[in-house]
């Protein structure tokens, strides 16, 4: 085993190459740290691949590699992978008017290279042509239409052995990345070319453990072609004395190419490569009428009705194939089918039909000029429900000015109350039990691919339930604003809960399902959103401004129906779940034992002890967000700036307890000598003048030693508590800092435009939190419900634009 934080290779692997590492023997003494990678051959041989080495006292002894090489190449290997990202967007747009209606044509350009050095792309062109014609005094018909064209490339990320991050940071800091791939040869001199070269696969004798970086930007792909229209007419009739009909089609249409190739020789359980395709289309379609009209019955009092109806489709199918372990790993591109057997090779086809149709209906009355009061009704029916579903709201608002006496504090006042409910209904399929040809497959057995055993017929591991009704949120709120001139504020106070909470449920085995879908939780949100303007100047040649804005939530699930939590997203250090009694998307995962006051119970090394059950660690969710933005002009020339927080927020911080077991996170390089006696977890005594490399540690029973005894085992990212790295993710960032100036119109007259602007901004220069290695807005899981993770994520980015415009 070599020595703890300096960033040599944890294990030693025979074969190592003899000229870059001296051998030391040191006697184990009675503790372990890791897998032991010697064995004995009879009393005296110690024999460690074929190397033969002779115990003493029947002590085995452990060989350390100290590399003769000591260069850090934590720059070298940064550069290999990342680069400085460029956007070039280039758009153009022409206006036409006329009596009879106006056209609008643009073309636009948008060509990004990515932060990585390689297949990370995105290139999407877009046109559109949008008219509006006018037929007569009583009918108007309008058309937008929108193509466009993307293609991009995309890189592994997150919790994935063939992911960016793993192998990059989990590489030893004297570890040259550079050299990703070459030929290896067998002790029998047979050569395998393109074989991977990584950290502790350095030889590319085998696949490894984690993908070198190189090998992921360069040698997986994961390309991805999209094409997609838009289509939007609408016709406006007059029909009869202040009545109008408006009648809108809407047709939101794609077509999708997705290829993920890992070549043969990449991590994990893909090492003999893997291939995947799909062609992905997608129709959204829509058609919505409605009549509206307003009636002034007098000059206190008239109102407006809308009635209409509408009808909703989407139409997904998915279609593609997988091949998994090749047959051969020499035949040039290798993202074709037919290069496995027929069992490795499995098709799939997916489609999915559901349909809406609603009628509605607005009224909105203005009484007395002060009161507004509006009432609205849906009716629906998906056909993901068996029943239809109505949904009313109401406001009631108060203009207060007219009313007030003449003062100097208030010149606008408004007071607004309102009550809303809304339904949310199950995505297809989920109320019935699926049978397809899946492949049958146990924990511990083999797995049977359907298509090579007759395609049988299987149910799904997911139950139908019939029962299933809408997820339904009723909202009460309401505001109040006032203005005097200069100064502006508003405040909103709104209380909702969701009833029916729709969430998949765990089921026993002996039901012979997986889980089922239910309407299992009652949900409340309440909160107050506050906003606060004020001009701080304002005349002929200034105008200064300062916003800001402040919004606090309170969530929490009230009820679950018995069950103990409902797995929504994350990894198995840590998971965002659902539990009754904590807000929505709790931090869970492995914690300590406490006493019954909280207190940590420690064994007989003064070490926390880890409990025998998991449980909530942490709440995601802000207690504040805010923001303060400020806006100043001077004849043509602005300024702008923003900066947004978040506050009370954890964040699981699984990055930096793996880089602890593995010894290479910064905690682990430091090095002292002992002022104390000190005990290890393992319980050896390190006494007083001790050279150690670790950190001095107290759990509440005295100074104990956190070294290559605690990190790589109860202490770091792979032990079974994720509570000591549930850490604080608050932040505050400048989010938008920008500067823009208008060229003056005399300056213009020669090109005969009419406006031009130059304008430079950055966005998301700076961050202010206390973890200091990563964007904490990045999200393990993306945009899902799971949230509060972070765990080897692709990093966020600052990006700076210089933009140039001209109108003629």
């Amino acid at each position: 085993q070599s020595t703890f934080g300096q960033g040599y290779p944890k294990y030693w692997d025979n074969g190592l190459d003899r000229d870059a590492y001296n051998y030391q023997y040191v006697p184990n003494t009675g503790f372990s740290w890791g897998p032991k990678i010697a064995t004995r051959n009879g009393s005296d041989d110690v024999r460690v691949g074929n190397q033969r080495f002779v115990s003493e006292s029947g002590n085995i002894y452990y060989p350390i590699i100290i590399k003769n090489d000591n260069k850090i190449y934590n720059d070298i290997n940064r550069e290999q992978v990342f680069q400085t990202g460029l956007t070039w967007n280039k758009s153009v747009g022409i206006n036409l008017n006329n009596t009879n209606g106006s056209s609008f044509i643009s073309f636009s350009d948008w060509d990004q290279k990515g932060i990585i050095k390689a297949n990370s792309d995105y290139r999407r062109t877009t046109a559109r042509f949008n008219n509006e014609s006018i037929l007569s005094d009583k009918l108007k018909i309008k058309v937008n239409t929108t193509i466009a064209k993307v293609s991009s490339n995309r890189i592994q990320q997150g919790s994935n052995l063939n992911g960016l991050y793993l192998g990059y940071l989990r590489t030893s800091p004297d570890y040259n990345n550079t050299d990703y791939k070459g030929t290896y040869y067998n002790s029998a001199g047979l050569a395998f070319e393109d074989a991977q070269k990584s950290y502790r696969r350095y030889l590319g004798d085998a696949a490894p453990a984690y993908n070198n970086p190189g090998w992921t930007i360069n040698e997986q792909e994961n390309p991805n072609d999209v094409t997609r229209f838009i289509i939007n007419p609408e016709l406006n009739w007059k029909v009869y004395k202040g009545i109008s009909l408006t009648a809108r089609y809407g047709l939101d249409y794609y077509n999708e190419a997705r290829e993920t190739y890992f070549p043969y020789n990449s991590a994990g359980n893909v090492f003999q490569g893997e291939f995947t395709r799909s062609e992905i289309t997608e129709a959204n379609s829509s058609f919505n009428a409605f009549l509206n009209s307003t009636h002034i019955i007098s000059d206190r009092f008239n109102f407006s009705w809308i009635l209409g109806t509408q009808f909703e489709q989407t139409k997904y199918s998915s279609i593609g194939g997988t091949s998994t372990q090749f047959t051969n790993s020499n035949t040039g591109d290798l993202r074709i089918f037919g290069n496995a057997e027929a069992a490795n090779e499995s098709p799939f086809l997916n489609r999915q039909l559901s349909r809406k149709s609603g009628a509605y209906y607005v009224i909105n009355s203005e009484i007395l000029n002060q009161v507004y009061l509006e009432l609205t009704g849906r009716y629906e029916l998906p056909s993901t429900l068996s029943k239809p579903l109505f949904y009313p709201s109401a406001s009631l608002g108060w203009n207060l000015t007219d009313i007030l006496p003449k003062n100097n504090i208030l010149s606008f006042g408004k007071l607004r109350t309102s009550f809303g409910q809304i339904g949310i209904e199950p995505i297809p399929y989920l109320n019935s039990t699926i049978y397809g040809p899946f492949n049958l497959e146990s924990t511990w057995g083999d797995n049977l691919s359907a298509s090579a055993y007759g395609n049988p017929f299987s149910r799904g591991s997911q139950a139908g339930n019939e029962t299933l009704k809408p997820e339904k949120v009723t909202e009460f709120g309401g505001d109040f604003r006032f203005l005097k001139e200069r100064f502006s504020l508003g405040t909103t106070y709104y209380s909702r809960k969701t009833t029916d909470g729709l969430l998949p449920i765990d089921l026993s085995p002996t039901t012979g399902f997986a889980s089922e879908w239910r309407n299992a939780a009652t949900i409340s949100n309440k909160g107050i959103e506050i906003d606060a303007g004020i001009k701080l100047k304002k005349d002929r040649n200034i105008d200064w401004r300062l916003d800001a804005n402040f919004s606090k939530n309170k969530n929490i699930v009230e009820n679950l129906s018995g069950v103990k939590s409902v797995f929504l997203d994350g990894f198995t250090g840590a998971s965002s779940r659902v539990v009754e009694g904590y807000p929505f998307g709790s931090i869970w995962g492995g914690r300590w034992q406490r006493s019954v006051t909280g207190e940590l119970i420690l064994d007989e090394n003064a070490f926390p002890i880890a409990d025998e059950e998991e449980g909530v660690l942490g709440d995601p969710n802000p207690i504040w967000k805010g923001g303060l933005g400020s806006s100043i002009s001077w004849k043509g020339l602005s300024l702008s700036m923003q900066f947004e927080t978040m506050q009370g927020n954890k964040l699981w911080a699984g990055t930096t307890g793996v880089l602890k077991f593995f010894g290479i996170d910064t905690e682990t390089e430091n090095e002292f000598v002992t002022t104390e006696e000190l005990r290890t977890y393992y319980g050896r005594t390190v006494a007083v003048g001790t050279t150690v490399r670790g950190n001095v540690g107290n759990f509440g029973a005295g100074n104990v030693l956190l070294d290559a005894d605690w990190y790589p085992d109860l202490g770091g990212g792979f032990g079974p508590v994720a509570e000591q790295f549930v850490v604080d993710g608050s932040w505050t960032k400048l989010r938008e800092l920008s500067i823009n100036y208008s060229i003056p119109l005399k300056l213009l007259s020669k090109f005969k435009c009419n406006s031009a602007s130059v304008g430079v901004s950055a966005r998301n220069m700076f961050i202010w939190s206390k973890i200091d290695y990563t964007d904490p807005e990045v999200n393990l899981t993306g945009a899902s419900k799971g949230r509060g993770l972070e765990y080897f994520t692709n990093p966020g980015t600052a990006s700076y634009v210089v933009n140039f415009k001209l109108g003629f």
